[in-house]
């Protein structure tokens, strides 16, 4: 399967539980559930616990290899990515979950000075915590703890789960793990930019797009819109925009019997071979190969 997670790098249209109960949970095992989780972002806090294996992760502007025992956190509106190790496998859990259902609205003290500020992107944390960083093994129990009254759903468990998370949370704080943010003005700014360029790409990338129109839409020049662009994701505007289009032909591939000319047209590539570099690239076989090794279950 090449990923039914394959999503888009925008804001991620999933629900996360609902508007009574904002929180989900996923058991994910990589390359089954997905061999790309595309650069994305949502409002609600993400926490992952690697139980098996290891994989590429990207958050915030941080690439790093996540491996068995990591705990990954990703604050709200932080835009994150993760990608399979060839030969590798992943296991991990997450817990979802919007930041309202611990009171983050509220008008009290500990919303205003923690809850909110964290809801609304004004506070950071690290990537990653692992084995042997400091209070790893009781914000890993506090993790499990709330896992598993998520899943058993327990007597009452709505008012437990929500005390499970808030302990994280304050967890969290109290071993230093969230803090104030460094980040300046203009570098929010500039994240804000690039969510606007990404989604410009995602609902764009079967046109042509000129990397002077993505510096426009950003305000930016067009030699400092590059500079920017690689800085927040990794590669050249150019190489994001084929990696995108050649995820969506490929998952185009292993879903439908259109011609490879047609896909490879139909995803902005005018040029047979070029696609067929840029495929070969990415997947290191032929969009042919890629097509009969998904059928076979390969």
């Amino acid at each position: 399967m090449f990923g039914a997670k394959n999503q888009a790098a925008v804001r991620e249209n999933a629900r996360h539980g609902d508007i009574f109960l904002p929180v989900n949970s996923y058991h994910c095992l990589v390359p089954v559930t997905y061999r790309e989780l595309a650069l994305h972002w949502h409002e609600e806090m993400e926490i992952t616990l690697i139980r098996e294996g290891m994989s590429d992760y990207r958050v915030g502007q941080e690439p790093f290899r996540a491996q068995e025992g990591d705990i990954i956190l990703i604050p709200p509106y932080c835009m994150h990515s993760a990608y399979e190790i060839p030969e590798q496998t992943m296991v991990s859990d997450s817990l979802v979950f919007h930041l309202d259902l611990l009171g983050a609205q509220g008008q009290d003290l500990s919303a205003s000075k923690y809850l909110r500020p964290l809801a609304e992107g004004q506070l950071q944390m690290p990537e990653v915590i692992r084995d042997g960083d400091t209070g790893y093994e009781i914000i890993r129990e506090a993790f499990l703890k709330a896992l598993d009254c998520f899943l058993g759903r327990p007597p009452f468990y709505e008012m437990r789960l929500r005390e499970d998370l808030l302990h994280i949370i304050i967890l969290l704080f109290e071993f230093g793990y969230i803090r104030e943010s460094e980040e300046s003005r203009n570098a929010f700014a500039n994240r804000q930019q690039l969510k606007a360029v990404l989604q410009y790409i995602a609902e764009h990338y079967r046109e042509k797009i000129k990397v002077a129109d993505l510096a426009d839409l950003s305000g930016f020049s067009e030699s400092y819109f590059m500079s920017f662009f690689k800085q927040y994701v990794g590669m050249s505007c150019i190489q994001y925009i084929n990696h995108y289009r050649i995820q969506k032909a490929a998952h185009a591939l292993e879903e439908t019997s259109q011609p490879v000319m047609e896909i490879a047209m139909d995803h902005g590539f005018d040029n047979i071979s070029y696609f067929n570099l840029q495929f070969r690239k990415e997947f290191g076989m032929t969009p042919r190969e890629f097509r009969s090794r998904q059928k076979k279950g390969a």
